[in-house]
């Protein structure tokens, strides 16, 4: 996986799209017409439109669900007050706005995950 980081503040969720396919963010963008913030619906469309196998819906994370999936697009509650994307992959977060984490996350809460599933 090669970290890409989001050449704006809002486009996380293109950045992690184009870590997950291999493609440039500028092309990701352009498929995804927008440069701005994306919702989860959207993220799910792009990975259809790409033919990334994913789940069908974001996951709550939950006694029920406590860990996200291994390889997955995560939802976060930033401590500065805003949401985020965020891939993680192997262990490690690739975050689009901060780098490569390996261990704990601490910018902000991890509150859902979309997995993806490899093939």
């Amino acid at each position: 996986m090669e970290l890409i980081m989001q050449p704006t503040s809002e486009t996380c969720g293109q950045a992690c799209i184009a870590m997950i396919t291999g493609k440039g963010i500028e092309e990701v963008i352009k498929d995804m017409r927008t440069r701005g913030p994306t919702s989860i619906g959207q993220l799910i469309e792009i990975l259809d439109f790409y033919g990334v196998k994913h789940a069908e819906k974001n996951t709550r994370i939950s006694k029920k669900n406590p860990a996200p999936h291994p390889y997955s697009i995560l939802t976060i509650h930033m401590n500065a007050g805003y949401t985020h994307w965020v891939l993680l992959f192997g262990g490690k977060y690739y975050d689009p706005e901060f780098g490569m984490i390996d261990g704990k996350y601490t910018h902000g809460k991890i509150t859902s995950f979309l997995a993806i599933y490899a093939d």
